[in-house]
C-alpha cells in the first residue's frame, strides 16, 4: 500500500505543499488560519498520514477511549486532591452515557510520564489545570485530528478549545450581591499563569489588593488589612479557612463543592450541566471529520 505523503494532503485538502509542512511541524512563524489547520490535520487522520516521530500514537481507528489528564499542582495545597474530583465524575459520567470509556492520569510536574499515552490510541483529550510549556511538550503524542478540550488553562493555541468559568460575569454577579465593589481578592493557585493573570487583570484590582493562596497564617495576614471589608475568595475551601477571619465574603465555588459551605455565606457557582453540550461537542469532532466549531472559549456558567 502506497504510503500517505504530504504532497497527498496538499492535494486534499487544496493547499500548498509548503502550507502542510508547516501545520504538521508546527511551525508558530508561519500565519495560518484556524481553518485551515483543522481541515489539513483532518485530511491527515482520513489518509493516515504516519511521520516517524509520532507514529506509534497516531491515530488510525476510533478506539472509544477518551483520556483526562490531570496535571497535579505545583503548589499543593490540602484540597488539592479534591479540586477537580466533581469535574472529572461529571465527565466520566456523561462519556459513559455515549459509550466511550475513560483513562484518567494524573501527571505530575516532578517527574511526567506520558508512556500511558503513547500506548493508547485516544479518540478524545481532556487536559486540566496544565500550564503552557507542558501542553506544547504532550501535543505531539496525540494523533492528528484528535480533540483537545483544556480546562482552567489559557493556552495561547486558538486551534484547542478552553474551558473556565465565567469569571467577567462572576465579578459582576459578586459586585450585585455584595452591594459594592470588592475590596480584595484571594485566588486559588493554578499551574496555568497565563490563566492567573486573566483572573487579576478582570477583577480590575491593583496587586497589593490581590493574595494567592499559600499558607492559612499568610491569608489571615492579607486579611488583617481589611478589617472586615468585602472581598471575594476563589475556592470554597479556601472561603471556608478565610471566613474565620472575615466574613464578608463571597465564595466562588471553583471546585463545585457549594454543600461545604455555610448556608449563610454569599456565593457564586458555576453550572456543571453546562458539561453536557462540552461532551457532546468532543463526540461530534470524534465522528464527524468534516464538524468544526469556531467557539474556542467555553465558560461555564454562573448561577448563585
Amino acid at each position: 500500500m502506497k504510503k500517505t505523503t504530504i504532497k497527498d494532503i496538499a492535494k486534499e485538502a487544496g493547499v500548498s505543499i509548503a502550507t502542510v509542512s508547516y501545520i504538521l511541524n508546527d511551525v508558530k512563524t508561519q500565519s495560518i488560519s484556524d481553518e485551515t489547520r483543522v481541515k489539513v490535520l483532518k485530511v491527515a487522520q482520513q489518509l493516515k498520514y504516519v511521520t516517524n516521530r509520532t507514529a506509534q500514537s497516531l491515530k488510525i481507528k476510533k478506539t472509544g477511549l477518551i483520556g483526562i489528564l490531570l496535571f497535579k499542582d505545583n503548589k499543593p495545597s490540602p484540597w488539592s486532591d479534591l479540586k477537580y474530583a466533581k469535574t472529572i465524575y461529571r465527565i466520566e459520567q456523561l462519556c459513559s452515557a455515549l459509550g466511550y470509556h475513560v483513562i484518567l492520569m494524573q501527571i505530575d510536574s516532578t517527574a511526567p510520564s506520558y508512556k500511558v499515552i503513547m500506548e493508547r490510541n485516544l479518540d478524545g483529550v481532556f487536559l486540566i489545570n496544565v500550564d503552557q510549556a507542558r501542553f506544547s511538550t504532550i501535543t505531539p503524542y496525540f494523533g492528528f485530528g484528535i480533540p483537545v478540550f483544556v480546562i482552567d488553562s489559557y493556552i495561547e493555541d486558538s486551534l484547542f478549545h478552553k474551558i473556565m468559568p465565567n469569571i467577567e460575569a462572576s465579578f459582576q454577579f459578586s459586585h450585585t450581591l455584595l452591594g459594592e465593589d470588592p475590596q480584595f481578592l484571594i485566588m486559588d493557585s493554578y499551574n496555568n499563569e497565563k490563566w492567573m493573570d486573566a483572573i487579576k487583570q478582570a477583577s480590575g484590582l491593583s496587586e497589593e489588593r490581590i493574595y494567592v493562596y499559600e499558607s492559612p497564617s499568610g491569608m489571615r495576614a492579607f486579611l488583617a488589612r481589611f478589617d472586615g471589608r468585602p472581598g471575594i475568595v476563589m475556592n470554597e475551601f479556601v472561603a471556608n479557612e478565610a471566613a474565620k477571619t472575615n466574613q464578608n465574603i463571597i465564595a466562588w465555588c471553583t471546585c463545585h463543592c457549594p454543600e461545604i459551605l455555610s448556608e449563610d455565606m454569599a456565593k457564586v457557582s458555576f453550572d456543571m450541566s453546562d458539561y453536557t453540550a462540552i461532551v457532546h461537542l468532543m463526540d461530534s469532532y470524534i465522528h464527524d471529520v468534516e464538524y468544526a466549531n469556531e467557539e474556542k472559549f467555553i465558560l461555564l456558567s454562573v448561577s448563585s
